[in-house]
């Protein structure tokens, strides 16, 4: 295949930028088929559009002897010219102009005016020192990067990038589930056909229901086209506020807002994290692996662990209290994710009784809410320990705890002195599962507490006031006043809702915590009390 002089199929790919042409295709190919299409789909086909330009101009070029942009050359107005490092762009010279740069001596810069329509820019000319004077030659290109599938393989999530963020842009087109089709050509509902799907969303107990049986139950004739009806009913109860899409990714399920749980729809008060301001220094290595074990969903340490079918993890406080698991890099994996939904509804199973009970991901806040009464049934605490793993078909998780066995143990339990005042003390406690010594908390009354925490002034106390008070509740309990940083991160997430950075930035930091060893920690009294 012969492609214009100078042509780079890896800068021109990498530097893809869709074009009003490559639009222009694209609303054609809709019209054409009539159907909606995904973003792989549109960038697979305009992939072969700008392979069949390429050659196109190739051709042209041949055939009209346009010359090739150099910037030794001297050029005039009305001359056509050929820019191979832009994307083989062909202009023509619109105005000329002297150069105004002394370390460069005498040069021109003309304005050229590109045939694709896109803005006039300005090149320098007659300029004698520049990488860019050798003349590049056309090119034969039969190699693998010249073939629409590679191309797709190589370069495809950049294309479908750009593609997505310039269809984004434009008003006239929409996307339900990673598909796109004109606004315009959209099968019309009216408001009689939206209240029929939400009397059959009630009669479902508010979902979730698939797009297909919507249409079945609205008696939709049978000469419009499945898919475009599909799509456009799903338009329009997404444009509808009493409607929510709950179905993961490749499943379009609808529900009604009204009969969700409220906290799928706004996120507990316990899992509400206003970011912290604190100084984050280097951390010492230790806690830097520490808060990577922990692996909280709100942690700012990117990484994208392994993939694997199943996770333990230890029930963080606020999680328990409402009933949720974190979505964190680790567990996310396990979990139904969407194209767009905010919310995904989907089966979470027992996995000691195998009884099935729904639960949703919550994407924007990082949570999994559904599991309160699952936790109360075998006695988890917080801090118990629980095994997350995926299920035998898409879309389930299968929810164990581990070691089930019932006991009374000696563990930090949640105390409220005067005022409401929230500290910690040693209790016996009745414990149904697994547990990390170094997480688990116990309690008691969760009435007085709640009560406490709502009515109390501790969670707003300064990050530094904060920390000190856990950390010298936890210190009592202890026969060397000593206190490990995963402790005191499980402690102060009894009162607040904070990630273990701005946790361990104090420990790091502040002079009245001396550090003695494996990650544990003493309280300087006098180093506090000259603060």
């Amino acid at each position: 295949m012969v492609f214009p002089a100078g042509f780079s199929p890896d800068r021109y790919w990498n530097e893809f930028e869709v074009r009003d042409s490559d639009l222009d295709f694209i609303y054609n190919l809709l019209l054409e088929r009539e159907v909606p299409l995904t973003t792989l789909e549109m960038a697979e086909a305009i992939i072969g559009f700008r392979l069949e330009q390429l050659e196109s101009e190739a051709s042209k070029v041949g055939d009209t002897k346009i010359d090739v942009y150099l910037p030794l050359e001297k050029f005039v107005i009305g001359q056509r010219l050929l820019f191979p490092l832009i994307g083989n762009k062909v202009g023509k010279v619109v105005g000329v102009r002297s150069g105004e740069n002394p370390s460069l001596g005498e040069f021109d810069v003309i304005e050229v005016e590109f045939e694709d329509g896109d803005r006039n820019r300005e090149f320098a000319a007659q300029l004698g020192d520049h990488k860019l004077n050798l003349a590049p030659e056309s090119t034969n290109v039969e190699d693998e990067t010249n073939v629409p599938n590679e191309i797709l393989l190589k370069y495809g999530d950049v294309i479908q990038q750009r593609l997505t963020s310039r269809l984004e842009g434009a008003a006239d087109i929409v996307r339900i589930a990673g598909r796109w089709f004109p606004k315009a050509l959209l099968t019309q509902f009216h408001e009689g056909h939206l209240n029929l799907a939400e009397a059959v969303l009630d009669i479902a107990e508010g979902g979730p229901t698939a797009t297909s049986e919507l249409l079945r139950q609205l008696d939709i004739p049978s000469d419009h086209d499945s898919l475009l009806a599909a799509f456009s009913l799903d338009y329009a109860l997404q444009e509808d506020e009493r409607f929510d899409e709950v179905g993961p990714a490749g499943q379009i399920l609808w529900h009604l807002k009204r009969l969700e749980p409220p906290e799928v729809l706004y996120p507990p008060p316990r899992l509400n994290y206003d970011p912290e301001l604190y100084e984050r220094t280097e951390l010492p290595e230790a806690l830097t692996l520490l808060e990577r074990e922990l692996n909280d969903e709100l942690s700012s340490i990117a990484e994208t662990p392994e993939s694997k079918d199943e996770v333990i993890i230890s029930l963080l406080f606020p999680h328990w209290r409402v009933g949720t698991l974190p979505l964190s890099s680790k567990l996310k994996q396990l979990f139904p994710t969407a194209y767009e939904s905010p919310r995904i509804r989907f089966v979470l199973i027992d996995g000691h009784s195998g009884n099935q009970f729904t639960g949703w991901v919550v994407r924007k806040q990082r949570y999994v809410f559904g599991l309160d009464e699952w936790y109360r049934k075998y006695d988890i605490p917080a801090g118990g320990l629980i095994r997350i793993r995926r299920g035998e078909k898409a879309g389930e998780v299968i929810v164990e705890a581990i070691d089930r066995r019932r006991r009374n143990d000696w563990i930090r339990t949640v105390s409220i002195g005067a005022g409401g005042r929230i500290g910690f003390t040693m209790l016996k406690q009745p414990v149904g599962t697994a547990y990390d010594d170094l997480m688990v908390v116990g309690l008691i009354d969760p009435i007085a507490l709640d009560e406490a925490w709502l009515r109390g002034n501790q969670r707003e106390m300064p990050l530094d006031r904060l920390v000190a008070h856990v950390f010298r509740e936890l210190a009592k309990l202890n026969p060397q006043s000593a206190v490990h940083a995963q402790s005191l991160y499980s402690g102060v997430n009894v009162i607040r809702r904070l990630p273990p950075a701005p946790i361990f930035t104090e420990l790091s930091n502040k002079p009245y915590y001396v550090h003695v060893g494996d990650l544990y920690w003493r309280f300087n009294e006098t180093a506090w009390s000259q603060m």
